[in-house]
């Protein structure tokens, strides 16, 4: 339960202590874990922060366990009140960005290059076969949900595969996964499979393809993708789409985030975090490569020490390479 938290060795130790009865204060923790007091305080401090401990109501200076389970519905509560918050922010930012588009899109003098309508969808593929083939270094995606026709999954292949081929990151979020038939989850394996990235969240999406953070295409009808697209080639329009989806990715979650693995096994990215743990990153260095939250790269690291037995970060480094982990 304890690791759900992400502690620290010495952090679920002094939770432990002060589990007993009558709770210790940090200087007789200290004496009985033979550490520095100053240091019990900094895991008493994050306990605190964490929930997992409570100030005494009777005595001064002294503090009172929670029972995890509580604690932990309590931050439940919590995280999905700031999930909530977090997605009416990226509507908002969705809704901000479609009245940009529209006004600018109304065939002003000068704007003709910054912002240009393809009708139909074989201009707009065209035009995604071509932007793809300049795309230099990334190329982000955010995709409704619902299976994709036979065509779609082709092209994306075909893009997708010449994109990898020239080191180009790719990063798509796609929204209702569960309607994915087989097809369209077979090309998402195979895009994650060959160095791409995919994430899934339930919240409603938009169609966007962004590509060097420089030009963008969007549906011009968002209920008839059919209708054909905006290019959108205007910094000041491509820089809130390119907020719109670092907020999307940060709230989405990795395909197989709930796969359990087993003790011989490893997922793509607790393999990764390994990797940059033993290049000597911190978690919070490791956390931003892996485009994940600092308190979750140091869960995701307290359970793989658990399950390598390891009582340090070297230690882990260690025992993974002689599982072939690295």
């Amino acid at each position: 339960m304890l690791t759900m938290f992400g502690l620290e060795l010495m952090e679920e130790a002094v939770y432990r202590e002060m589990g007993v009865s009558p709770p210790p204060v940090a200087d007789e923790i200290a004496d009985r874990l033979a550490v520095a007091p100053d240091l019990v305080r900094a895991c008493i401090d994050r306990l605190l922060e964490l929930g997992l401990v409570r100030r005494s109501f009777e005595v001064p200076g002294r503090f009172a366990v929670v029972d995890p389970v509580l604690s932990l519905q309590q931050s439940l509560a919590g995280q999905y009140e700031e999930l909530m918050r977090r997605q009416r922010r990226v509507a908002e930012t969705h809704a901000e960005v479609v009245r940009l588009l529209m006004s600018d899109a109304s065939g002003r003098p000068g704007r003709v290059e910054q912002v240009e309508r393809l009708l139909g969808m074989d201009e707009v593929q065209c035009r995604v076969d071509r932007l793809a083939g300049e795309a230099t270094r990334e190329a982000l995606t955010l995709v409704p949900g619902g299976a994709r026709s036979t065509p779609e999954l082709s092209a994306a292949r075909r893009n997708d595969a010449a994109l990898l081929s020239r080191s180009v990151s790719i990063r798509t979020v796609g929204t209702d996964t569960d309607s994915y038939d087989a097809a369209t989850m077979a090309h998402v394996r195979w895009l994650t499979g060959n160095g791409g990235q995919f994430r899934g969240i339930e919240a409603p999406l938009p169609g966007m393809i962004l590509f060097d953070g420089t030009v963008a295409l969007v549906p011009l009808d968002p209920q008839n993708p059919a209708a054909g697209a905006l290019q959108v080639a205007d910094p000041g329009l491509v820089a809130p789409m390119i907020v719109l989806f670092e907020q999307t990715w940060s709230l989405a979650t990795p395909l197989d985030a709930g796969r359990s693995t087993t003790d011989e096994t490893l997922n793509g990215k607790e393999r990764a975090l390994l990797r940059l743990v033993a290049e000597g990153c911190t978690d919070a260095a490791a956390a931003g490569q892996l485009h994940v939250s600092h308190r979750t790269a140091r869960r995701m690291m307290a359970v793989l020490m658990e399950r390598l037995g390891a009582r340090s970060r070297f230690e882990a480094g260690v025992k993974a390479a002689r599982r072939g982990w690295l």
